[in-house]
This record gives C-alpha cells, sequence and structure tokens, in this order.
C-alpha cells in the first residue's frame, strides 16, 4: 500500500477560497485576568463580558470592533492598544492609564474613566455617554469629533481658547482725560 503524503500546512497566500476561514471572534465570559499581560494580541471583534482585567498590562493589542461589556480595566495600563469603532458598556477605567490609544469611532455608555490620564490618545468621532471623567487628563491627543454628552468638544475646546487669546490681547488705551479740577465753593 502506498503511502500518503503528509497534509500540508495552509500557506500565508492561500484565500478564502481555497478552504481558509477567518477565525470567530473571541468570547470571554465572566473570566478574572486581573494583572494579566498581553502583548501583541489580536482580540478584533472580541466579546468581553463580566471580566476584570483591572491592573491588566495591554501592550499592542489589537480590540478593534470589538465588545466590552461590564468589563474592569481599573488601574490597568493600555499601551499601543487599538479600540478602533469599539463598544465599551458599563466599563471601568478608573486610574489607568492610556498611552498611543486609539478610541476612533468608539462608543463608551456609562463608563468610569475617573482619573485616568490618556496621552497621544486618538479620540476622533469617539462618544462618552453618562461616563464619569473627572480628573481625567488628556495630553497630546487628537480630538476632532470627541463628543460626551452630545456637546462636541473639540469645538468648545477652540471656542475657549479663542476667548482665551481675545482677553489676554492688549486692549486700545483711551484718550487719557486729564481729571477735572475741583470747583470752588461760592460763598454767599
Amino acid at each position: 500500500m502506498a503511502k500518503k503524503p503528509p497534509i500540508a500546512p495552509p500557506s500565508a497566500d492561500a484565500t478564502e477560497d481555497e478552504g481558509i476561514q477567518p477565525t470567530k471572534p473571541e468570547r470571554f465570559h465572566g473570566a478574572a485576568l486581573a494583572g494579566a499581560s498581553f502583548d501583541d494580541v489580536d482580540l478584533r471583534n472580541a466579546r468581553l463580558h463580566n471580566v476584570s482585567l483591572a491592573g491588566a498590562e495591554l501592550d499592542d493589542v489589537d480590540l478593534r470592533d470589538a465588545r466590552l461589556h461590564n468589563v474592569s480595566l481599573a488601574e490597568a495600563e493600555l499601551d499601543d492598544v487599538d479600540l478602533r469603532d469599539a463598544r465599551l458598556h458599563n466599563a471601568t477605567l478608573a486610574g489607568a492609564s492610556l498611552d498611543d490609544v486609539s478610541l476612533a469611532g468608539a462608543r463608551i455608555n456609562d463608563a468610569d474613566a475617573a482619573a485616568t490620564r490618556w496621552s497621544d490618545a486618538s479620540l476622533r468621532r469617539a462618544r462618552f455617554e453618562g461616563s464619569d471623567l473627572r480628573e481625567v487628563e488628556i495630553v497630546g491627543c487628537a480630538i476632532d469629533g470627541l463628543t460626551i454628552d452630545g456637546v462636541r468638544i473639540d469645538r468648545l475646546l477652540e471656542e475657549a481658547k479663542e476667548r482665551s487669546r481675545a482677553s489676554q490681547a492688549p486692549r486700545a488705551t483711551e484718550k487719557e482725560v486729564p481729571p477735572k479740577k475741583p470747583r470752588k465753593e461760592r460763598k454767599p
């Protein structure tokens, strides 16, 4: 009997037409991943529900189009994380550090983002509703189209800057009018 050749793994050039199916999105439900470390992970379209990632480190993680519901990222460190067009509902980010993160087109509802620090983040077209943003520090971020509770923050910020510039501009001095001399009282 002739020996069958081994089945070769699909080549990198293979297409869906050749029988390769795209992977299903990852699903995490009720997972306790507090303090975990994720490096160079593709979680596009992932579904995370009732997951704790408190204190976790996420570096170079792709969460585009992901759905995060009842997820805790409190005190987590997110570096080079892509959350474009993601949906975060009832998420906790309190005390987290977000560096080089994209939330472009993301929808964030009922999130606790108090005391977070955002640097070099893209918040273009991001929409925050019913979220706690107290003591948030935003540094060097693109905020074009950022909307919080229906208010375009980029426009509001530009108007405030214009008012500040106008109030700091030197005002034209009016002609100084010499003070009036006091009238002498008449004696009857």
